[in-house]
């Protein structure tokens, strides 16, 4: 499976989840029925694994499905789990096969003929898997449902997930893309300027070119406002912008015959060359996939009913040597998405009007909902509850290891924006858990049911990166596009005090100054993480300031970080302002007025909302702009990330979770347009120069993600295995440098969770693993059932402070 991106709103993390359940000590018992009541502050709006884009999304459909490999405890010899150990089991499959040599010298798929192992594989699936009517469960319906991932008409949200990062199953990106045509640079096609100048299907251009992405990444606010020419212009190129302009679109022999053009192409090649060939960075062409039969696609069903192969453009090493199932079976391969084909085709939804693509409302009721796991869906009503009873179809139910597991019966979860109101039931035992708010923070956090746990998210500050977004909205006196300005932003991030960020709006966070933290790991097995090595401390001394010659180590001076000097922030913030004023894209009796927008309206978000909004006019104070910034609220429901990303307001504490063991892919979160919520930030355009094992490269920012995760059609690959982790962690950590540096997110908060559970239920181990949390509803167990909770609730007072 692919390692999961989620979109996270900060502000609104009320979810009762799972893993905030652990202790010991209680008796199982499965003849009663067993609801686990939870709650949720944003109701999912689909459970699609197609097409869903949140962290609300999964709260479904993670007990709907099946994996093929996952992990479990280790346990010791007394039946205890072993603190932080793992192992990794077979679940809907059966058995595992490298099949690589039977493919390496295949030419449809394009397996290199000395492989031996990484490149294919043959899944073995139970025969007895099912759907909760009884439909059997084939390797085509695996089959099909990646057609319909890859689906042309319909472009998925999650397509990407099998084409980019480390799971690239052969031609899928060509597959969803044919019949598209792109836009790319020209030094993509041609190594020199001699062979480029003859090619009629280059054009001149200042968007899609290398120069292009210049212009766009570092000046794209004059850029937007007066046009890519006039920043060449204003930077020294000598030649007119209207000489400049008419270039555009002229291939290099339209350009060589007007001796008008050819004058201003001269210009623009003084201005910008400093290397051999760079005239191609001036041009850029089209690109046209060609249609591409699902044949040629690496995923089919074998002579067996349950024999499923894949093969892959990228090798991964899901086997050991000795042939057991690595760590990478279960996080790079947990599972593939399946969907049930007669009900996912009666959901399909012709175009509307204004669209070419297809979509579908598969798995967004209970009529469209279907489920191989270990739970069904029975009610659901949008904005208010839904229910899961146990699937008796699961193939799960009648394997003896799982004879002591599953006492959940049934999960009702409700939606309750307000913590108060969920606080409230909680207490007279109508749900099973509940996230400590600060607000009873000092009473509760040490309750002998209190539960704190490390998560892989970072909360972020994001910031609008579309200028024409935000001068969409503006009006007479009201400025927006300040925003637009990198020193603005920055002055942003340093005017937020995280520390006192993390104490005033969350119960035990701490201050999160980079794009990872210490879940990310770079080598699972060794127990490497990310955040603890040198290239990775350095990133954030140099983006926030600390000069390292200062202290007696790297460990010293990357522990002195804070992120927050007021006094710089306001000397930034007279700086955007006066360059505005006197380019004319701000008034001096203008206000700026900052939109700040969630998923939800709550205490725990305006709380959210009223602290930056006193560190943003505490920015400002001793500027200009004193006394004229504004800032105002929006309740963006659960299409809030959308919303941000198509430019409805300005700014948003959102983030990611997910990949939390593969930070080279984690980066897709901050550089794809299909994933970032600075969709406006042209990455394929901005440009890096990073020496990679003795040579010097400069790429697009998204080029070197494509490098660094072996990306089909990249110039290098330098993905897991192929180069050496030093080699990976000096890419990662330029990577994120880079992402850090334009402001457009801004890091706040390493995120722990601190919760309460009910005396009702109960798991396995108090110990968070790595691996699996506190085991999730399968070892979730209960002292109580329905009726025997319900009778000791009316009966006694739930006092949780002891």
């Amino acid at each position: 499976m692919k390692k999961t991106l989620k979109y996270v709103l900060a502000s609104a993390i009320l979810v009762g989840t799972l893993g905030s359940l652990a202790s010991c000590g209680y008796k199982r018992d499965f003849s009663g029925n067993y609801t686990y009541n939870t709650f949720t502050a944003v109701s999912p709006s689909n459970w699609n694994e197609l097409t869903y884009q949140d962290a609300n999304d999964t709260q479904i459909m993670s007990y709907i499905g099946s994996p093929f490999f996952q992990y479990d405890y280790e346990f010791d010899k007394d039946g205890v789990p072993v603190p932080g150990k793992f192992v990794v089991k077979y679940g809907a499959a059966t058995a595992l096969e490298d099949v690589t040599v039977d493919y390496a010298k295949d030419d449809k798929y394009d397996v290199p003929d000395d492989a031996t192992n990484g490149y294919a594989y043959k899944i073995t699936l139970r025969k007895d898997l099912k759907w909760d009517d009884g439909t059997a469960i084939t390797a085509e319906d695996f089959v099909y449902t990646m057609k319909e991932q890859l689906n042309p008409d319909f472009k998925h949200y999650r397509a990407d997930s099998y084409y980019n990062g480390s799971t690239v199953i052969h031609n899928a990106r060509a597959y969803v893309y044919q019949g598209s045509s792109v836009m790319n640079n020209a030094e993509l096609k041609h190594a020199t300027w001699e062979e480029g100048k003859k090619d009629a299907a280059l054009k001149f251009d200042l968007t899609n070119s290398t120069i292009g992405s210049w212009i766009w990444g570092d000046y794209a606010a004059p850029a937007e406002a007066k046009g890519p020419a006039y920043v060449l212009v204003a930077l020294g190129c000598e030649a007119e912008q209207a000489a400049i302009e008419a270039l555009v679109g002229k291939s290099p022999a339209e350009i060589e015959a007007d001796p008008a053009l050819k004058a201003a192409f001269d210009a623009v090649v003084s201005f910008w060359k400093s290397e051999p060939e760079e005239e191609l960075s001036l041009f850029a062409y089209q690109h046209v996939y060609p249609a591409l039969d699902f044949d040629a696609v690496g995923i089919f069903a074998g002579k067996k009913s349950n024999e499923l192969y894949l093969v892959l453009d990228n090798p991964l090493e899901l086997l050991k040597e000795d042939g057991s199932l690595s760590y990478k079976a279960a996080y790079n391969m947990s599972s593939l998405p399946l969907v049930k084909k007669d009900v996912y085709e009666a959901n399909k939804v012709a175009p509307v009007q204004g669209s070419t693509l297809w979509t579908s409302t598969y798995n967004s009721s209970v009529n469209s909902t279907a489920s191989w796991g270990p739970y069904k869906l029975t009610s659901f009503q949008a904005g208010k509850e839904y229910i899961l009873e146990r699937n008796t179809n699961w193939y799960g139910y009648g394997l003896k290891e799982n004879d002591k597991k599953y006492q959940t019966s049934r999960i009702v979860c409700e939606t309750i924006k307000e913590w108060n109101s969920a606080w409230l039931k909680f207490q007279n035992g109508e749900l099973d858990s509940i996230g400590i708010d600060v607000s009873i923070a000092q009473d509760y956090k040490n309750s002998s049911q209190a539960i704190f746990t490390p998560d892989d998210y970072v909360g972020s500050m994001q910031i609008q990166s579309s200028v024409s977004a935000l001068k969409s909205r503006e009006k007479d006196g009201v400025n927006k596009t300040i925003l637009a300005d990198v020193r603005f932003r920055k002055a942003i991030s340093l005017s937020v005090n995280r520390d006192e960020y993390n104490q005033t709006c969350t119960t035990s966070s701490k201050a999160g100054y980079g794009l990872f933290n210490s879940m990310h790991y770079y080598d699972v097995e060794n127990g490497g993480v990310y955040r603890n090595e040198d290239v990775a401390k350095k990133v954030l001394c140099d983006v926030y300031g600390v000069d390292v010659s200062k202290y007696d180590s790297l460990d010293a001076a990357a522990a002195a970080v804070t992120g927050y000097d007021p006094a710089q922030a306001k000397e930034l913030v007279t700086a955007a302002y006066n360059d505005a004023l006197e380019a004319g894209t701000i008034k001096d009796t203008d206000k700026v007025v900052i939109t700040f927008g969630s998923g939800a309206d709550n205490e725990a978000v305006r709380r959210v909302f009223d602290y930056l909004t006193n560190a943003l006019k505490a920015m400002v104070v001793g500027t200009p702009l004193a006394g004229k910034l504004e800032t105002e609220f929006e309740d963006h429901g659960a299409k809030w990330a959308d919303d941000f990303r198509s430019g409805a307001y300005d700014i948003c504490t959102g983030g990611w979770q997910g990949a939390a063991w593969d930070p080279g892919y984690f980066l897709l979160a901050y550089l794809s347009p299909d994933y970032m919520y600075s969709v406006a930030w042209e990455t394929d355009k901005v440009q890096m120069t990073y020496t990679v094992l003795g040579q010097e490269y400069t790429m697009s920012l998204i080029e070197w993600y494509n490098c660094l995760n072996g990306v089909a059609g990249a110039a290098h690959n330098w993905a897991e295995g192929q180069v050496a982790n030093d080699v990976r962690l000096g890419i990662i950590a330029a990577l994120e440098k880079e992402i850090l540096s334009v402001y457009y997110t801004v890091p706040l908060q390493n995120y722990f969770s601190a919760s309460l559970k009910s005396y009702k239920s109960d798991y396995i181990s108090r110990d968070y693993n790595t691996f699996m949390a506190y085991g999730g509803i399968e070892y979730l167990t209960y002292a109580y059932d329905d009726a025997a909770w319900e009778e000791y609730c009316k009966n006694n007072v739930l006092d949780y402070k002891a």
